[in-house]
């Protein structure tokens, strides 16, 4: 099979000096496709530069992105490219991207600028859509500093939502086996179980592997794959989800 298989944590930058990422190793990620490559299938491995990531080998291509526009410019210059059996969407990416940073200072001034045309402040309505205009104009602020100064005592960053990278593989590649993972942090077992169903059939995947961070530890890793029939199975450990993950992709691709 030729697989593609996403690992990491994107990132988004908020000058060339600093940037807001998670917390991903793609340890998991490493796992699956080491898997997947021990029983002779090609992967296609997309990830950042601070995961970790598999071994080089021949049949094994690595591409190299940060972003998560980055990230959806490279899925589609392959998509353009191949018709993947099956696609492993591990990649932790940023719900939300920098759209520019404003100080204290000039914020204040700003607002309050715009704030002093209405003639009524009393009137609610009026008052909310001035200040929604003028985060608008504000959000659309080019930021054109290599280096945010220090001077400020409270930046504010302005953040807006990236596309959901996962809503876009079913279309552009509708014959894949696609994989996806939700992470949550602290849920009962059986919340864990309802939110993965729910993802699974909003972005048309037919499995999800979902887990709690709060069980990962290490190698140790907790993780329920849900199929389409919203059946379950659990692994206990990265090597053991991997192997599921392979096991249950090689059936449904056989099957078809």
């Amino acid at each position: 099979m030729n697989i593609l298989i996403t690992a990491g944590g994107t990132s988004e930058k908020i000058d060339n000096v600093r940037s807001i990422t998670n917390h991903s190793t793609g340890r998991l990620g490493k796992t699956i496709a080491e898997t997947f490559l021990a029983q002779g299938h090609l992967v296609t491995y997309v990830t950042t530069p601070q995961a970790v990531r598999p071994a080089k080998q021949p049949e094994l291509n690595i591409l190299e992105i940060e972003t998560t526009k980055e990230l959806e410019t490279t899925l589609l210059e392959q998509f353009a490219q191949t018709a993947f059996d099956s696609i492993i969407h591990s990649m932790a990416v940023s719900d939300f991207t920098t759209e520019t940073t404003l100080s204290e200072e000039t914020f204040i001034d700003q607002l309050s600028e715009k704030i002093g045309t209405l003639g009524d402040l009393n009137d609610t309505r009026q008052l909310k859509e001035h200040i929604q205009i003028s985060l608008d104009e504000m959000g659309e602020t080019v930021q054109d500093q290599k280096k945010i100064p220090s001077k400020t005592d409270r930046l504010l960053l302005f953040l807006k939502k990236n596309p959901k990278i996962i809503a876009m593989l079913r279309e552009k590649q509708p014959q894949a086996i696609l994989v996806g993972f939700k992470l949550l942090v602290g849920v009962s077992e059986a919340e864990l179980i309802q939110v993965g169903r729910s993802i699974l059939a909003k972005n048309q995947c037919d499995f999800i592997l979902a887990n709690d961070l709060e069980t990962i530890q290490g190698e140790q890793h907790k993780g329920i794959l849900i199929n389409a029939l919203g059946q379950t199975q659990t692994a206990q450990t990265k090597a053991e989800i991997a192997q599921l993950i392979v096991n249950k992709v090689e059936e449904k691709w056989r099957n078809q």
